[in-house]
């Protein structure tokens, strides 16, 4: 019977859709899809100005700015949607805005500046009581913490100037795991601390939380925004395909019904572009977007979010977004996902000079690999705004074979028609990290120069290349090459090699560094604790990075894929041992993050996999000095947690066995933590020799006398002569 019902519905739904294109006839024109790009109505255009997921949106009034997360990188609007500056997220970026890390900040959210900054003498906060120090951290305008073992400290900036303060005393009052309860924080897995009886909310920017794209309401019967006016089916779509609707139908129906369980049924429904009458304010913005559509009035939205930072922003433009739900459907809305921006008409065009046409440009940038990093810049107009353009996205990130697909966050090439009087060129190296500087290229052109130039060029379909052409990422400005070009027909502009200058068509062309690249960095081994990874490898390493976090915050459902994909890489038929290192530096990490948060049921899991299906492949290579350190975080992690928890005795058994081993040796350990979990488990155990061999590596490493006599582990050892000899003893 059920199977006679999918097919009847099939039959009805065919049926259905000839009478629609007979009754209706062709459909209206008025309604520009959303990838056309140029739905508008009398004074309002919906303008698209980002393509790919958008993971968050903030507000930072101070500036009158909004800040888009998407795709790794931050990016910086006017309030009407004007790209203003992008930014590849930092190293240490918390959820107020600021990156900090123990050397250096960066304050780009709030300042523009992209270069990593100082800070200003230290505060000791210690000889402060409660409420004072709370009351020294309420006056700046962003405050976040960090604390190690035995240690704790602020973050503090205010005004363009940043400086940190000691709070050993009150490290009980830091943390450094607050949840946050918002949009973006489950997206971005950005650092959130907080301080007992502090006011955690951001005070320099606030996120924008987005709401309904079809009501302007949360509740049933809130207004609408959106009115259909008509369907254009394009399928007709079952859910796992006809095999899964039938089992569905049949076999798991009836056993949900003698189970008792609960769930959905796979659904069918059509698919098509909905011609969409959006109203926003006193306006009705006409244009077709894609959706599924059941019955009646039961159109689906939920792959759109409507953003409304005027809420923190007065005067500020509406957004909504187009989001990566079913992966079946993909290919029917692809090209629209992204972000788009509800302004007034005209904004933000640039418009031709002088009163003649420009043929529409680009600036591009020709050079060697910069990996996951983009090369941006600004051009420079004589009677028009600069304009922010990324030169070259970054590269795709390589996907497994049974990974998902992966829509590319990209900036949307602006269509440039008029002369541009200066290009800055900016870049950094695929592996060079926060700490040091973004290479600037200042290109100065003369705008009756490039007329010339751009009237020698034939016309072409697609727009004119202003190309940088530069050799190496260390090049000096003397090597870099400026062309304009069209097709395979060229000019060049400006143009010198090997420190001879060449002759060039254009003479006012200028060409200099306002900050000169890095010089090449000499090749040097690890450190022992960081693996060494071969540019090649890097991207299949990311993916198992981003996996990891995902799996740090929601290890429930993101913890198998975790593991099944550290398999996955730690099996590798030609690179298991490039990727070792890597592999084991993740899952090392990852531990650390669950035993923090407290998840200890997800370390467990993870250990147990680790040591049945990765570590027997990983520890065949030696050639890298972080996976013994590694190895050891991990055995060191795993016994923080597991030695006083019965039922993960079996993991104490395993570490000591596979990761510490009989040819152990304490005298040539350098993790301190390691040798202090040891020293904790002979302790307990009662196995005196092996444990002051563990404490005095551990008091050599660093570890502080007062820690052993304050942890109960030790507590039979406290007036044992020869415990409290090895804790005095000279570390």
């Amino acid at each position: 019977m059920q199977t006679q019902l999918l097919l009847r519905r099939l039959g009805a739904g065919v049926m259905l859709s000839v009478l629609s294109t007979l009754i209706h006839g062709k459909p209206p024109t008025d309604y520009p899809h959303l990838r056309e790009n140029r739905a508008a109505s009398a004074t309002l255009e919906v303008r698209k100005v980002l393509h790919g997921q958008v993971d968050g949106m903030f507000v930072v009034p101070r500036t009158q700015q909004v800040v888009a997360a998407a795709g790794g990188y931050l990016w910086k609007f006017s309030p009407q949607g004007e790209l203003l500056d992008t930014l590849r997220e930092p190293d240490g970026l918390f959820t107020s805005g600021m990156a900090f890390t123990p050397a250096h900040y960066i304050d780009w959210v709030f300042t523009g500046q992209a270069q990593p900054k100082a800070y200003g003498p230290a505060v000791d906060g210690n000889t402060l009581s409660r409420a004072e120090v709370l009351a020294a951290l309420q006056k700046a305008d962003v405050v976040e913490f960090g604390k190690d073992d035995n240690a704790a400290w602020a973050y503090l900036w205010t005004a363009g100037r940043a400086w940190k303060m000691d709070l050993a005393r009150h490290r009980a009052a830091v943390d450094t795991w607050c949840k946050q309860r918002t949009h973006s924080a489950e997206a971005l897995g950005w650092n959130a601390t907080c301080f007992e009886g502090l006011d955690r909310r951001p005070r320099a920017w606030s996120e924008v939380e987005p709401g309904s794209f079809a009501k302007t309401g949360k509740g049933e019967h809130s207004p609408r925004r959106v009115e259909v006016a008509g369907f254009e089916r394009h399928k007709y779509h079952l859910e796992g395909g006809i095999a899964e609707q039938v089992y569905g139908f049949t076999v798991d129906a009836a056993l949900r019904a003698v189970f008792g369980l609960s769930g959905s049924l796979p659904q069918s429904y059509w698919v098509g572009d909905a011609l969409t009458r959006l109203r926003v304010g006193d306006e009705v913005v006409q244009l077709k977007v894609f959706v599924p559509h059941d019955q009646g009035d039961d159109y689906y939205w939920s792959h759109m979010r409507w953003w409304e930072p005027a809420q923190q922003m007065p005067g500020a433009s509406p957004w909504f977004s187009v989001h990566k739900e079913s992966e079946e459907l993909l290919k029917y809305y692809e090209k629209d996902i992204g972000l788009y921006v509800v302004r007034p008409r005209g904004q933000g065009v640039v418009v031709a000079s002088q009163g003649s046409a420009v043929p529409a440009w680009r600036p591009v940038f020709s050079g060697p690999a910069t990996g996951r990093v983009a090369v941006s810049g600004t051009v420079e107009f004589a009677t028009a705004p600069p304009t922010h353009v990324w030169l070259r996205s970054p590269a795709e990130l390589k996907r497994m074979p049974d990974m998902p697909p992966v829509v590319p966050v990209e900036a949307l090439w602006p269509t440039l028609r008029q002369l541009p009087q200066a290009l800055t060129v900016q870049w950094r190296a695929p592996a060079a990290d926060d700490s040091e500087p973004l290479a600037v290229l200042r290109i100065t052109l003369d705008p009756a120069e490039m007329k010339a130039a751009f009237e020698r060029l034939p016309a072409a379909k697609t727009p004119l290349e202003l190309v940088v052409q530069v050799p190496t990422l260390h090049s000096p400005a003397h090597d870099v090459q400026v062309l304009l070009r069209s097709g395979t027909t060229q000019t060049i502009l400006a143009q010198a090699r090997a420190g001879q200058a060449i002759p060039a068509p254009l003479g006012k062309t200028r060409v200099a560094y306002t900050v000169a690249p890095p010089t090449p960095p000499t090749p040097k081994p690890a450190r022992s604790n960081e693996p060494y990874v071969p540019p090649a490898h890097l991207p299949l390493l990311q993916s198992l990075q981003t996996q990891a976090e995902k799996a740090q915050r929601d290890p429930a459902k993101q913890l198998q894929p975790l593991l099944a994909q550290a398999t996955t890489l730690a099996q590798h038929p030609q690179h298991a041992q490039a990727l070792a290192p890597g592999v084991t530096a993740v899952v090392a990490d990852l531990l650390n993050r669950f035993n923090v948060g407290g998840k200890l049921d997800a370390s467990a899991t993870l250990v147990r996999h680790y040591l049945a299906q990765v570590h027997p492949h990983t520890s065949r290579w030696t050639g890298d000095s972080s996976l013994a350190y590694n190895q050891g975080a991990i055995a060191s992690q795993t016994l923080a947690f597991a030695i006083h928890s019965a039922p993960n005795r079996d993991l104490v058994d395993g570490v000591l066995t596979t990761l510490i081993g009989p040819n152990f040796d304490p005298a040539k350990q350098t993790n301190g933590t390691l040798m202090y979990n040891l020293a904790c488990y002979y302790a307990v155990q009662g196995d005196t020799p092996r444990l002051l061999q563990s404490a005095s590596a551990a008091r050599r490493l660093g570890k502080p006398a007062s820690q052993f006599l304050t942890d109960t582990d030790f507590e039979k050892y406290w007036k044992d002569l020869e415990f409290l000899a090895t804790l005095n003893a000279q570390p």
